[in-house]
């Protein structure tokens, strides 16, 4: 989902408006403390200390072979057009420290014009918990988290999964808490520091309508983007994608699944037999509780 939107960038600049993203914006800072990271910030959004990416042929290059933009000391009259940066905002997350109130206002306050808030989730909690599971089998032989489908090692992944029941039931809880923690810290931030307004995508709204949910975000940013231009959306691909949509034909041990999910949660067996995109609610597996506490 991130890898869709992050290709939003190269749209608007065929439609000739300049944006400028940092995918994953945590890993430009080499401490990751939260000092740190929330000054580049600060510097990243002041349109007094631009800069640019190490030539303008690599600023939309694919999305994984980016190169991290420098803030200082870098062409400062550079036209970056709209600036758009990623962060994950759990304190828990490995690579991103938690910013105090203070911090937050220093990055908002710095903003020209004033920084918008928006988020995106994956509302079908079973199959990102699914995909995170095969993403680690994929990073133990690939060494990569996306494919673009040429690799040699895709032939040596398993075709098929057999989950365990225990795994996949905390892979879901993982992935219902990072919902729930994201939307609460994207609400709080446009409500202490922003105007309150917030754009909420989700990756099955895009899979539905990625030509209007990309037109939505422009419109949202101030960026318009013809319609000729997002079209050209469609035609990209940016990842390889190996499971099938029917996870019947994914999972060994699917009817084991399923009847858990049958007995103990109907809202889970719903995103289990999704043959089609569809936006889901909440299932409450997460309660509130952090999930290390509760293992």
């Amino acid at each position: 989902g991130s890898t869709w939107l992050a290709w939003t960038g190269k749209t608007l600049r065929m439609s000739g408006k300049p944006m400028t993203w940092v995918h994953e914006a945590q890993k430009c800072s080499e401490s990751y403390s939260a000092d740190e990271l929330s000054t580049w910030f600060a510097e990243y959004y002041s349109r007094t200390t631009n800069g640019t990416m190490n030539g303008k042929e690599a600023r939309h290059k694919h999305i994984i072979d980016h190169t991290c933009l420098p803030t200082v000391g870098r062409d400062p009259s550079a036209d970056l057009g709209v600036l758009v940066a990623t962060l994950n905002p759990h304190g828990s997350h490995e690579e991103t420290p938690e910013f105090t109130d203070e911090q937050w206002s220093d990055i908002f306050d710095s903003a020209v014009p004033d920084l918008a808030v928006g988020m995106l989730v994956r509302t079908n909690a079973v199959k990102r918990a699914i995909s995170s599971i095969a993403a680690s089998y994929q990073r133990k032989i690939c060494h990569s988290k996306k494919l673009h489908g040429d690799e040699k090692c895709i032939k040596r992944l398993p075709k098929t999964l057999t989950l365990d029941p225990a795994e996949l039931m905390n892979a879901i809880r993982d992935s219902e808490r990072s919902r729930a923690i994201v939307t609460e810290s994207a609400a709080e931030l446009a409500s202490q520091h922003g105007d309150g307004r917030i754009f909420c995508l989700t990756y099955e709204g895009m899979q539905l309508d990625l030509v209007g949910k990309m037109k939505d975000l422009g419109d949202y940013l101030g960026a318009t983007i013809d319609p000729e231009s997002i079209a050209k959306l469609e035609e990209e691909s940016v990842s390889y994608k190996r499971g099938s949509d029917d996870l019947r034909q994914y999972i060994d041990n699917y009817e084991e699944i399923r009847a858990m999910f049958e007995k103990e949660n109907t809202c889970l067996l719903d995103q289990l037999e999704a043959t089609e995109p569809k936006i889901f609610p909440l299932c409450d597996v997460y309660t509130g509780d952090d999930v290390e506490d509760e293992q």
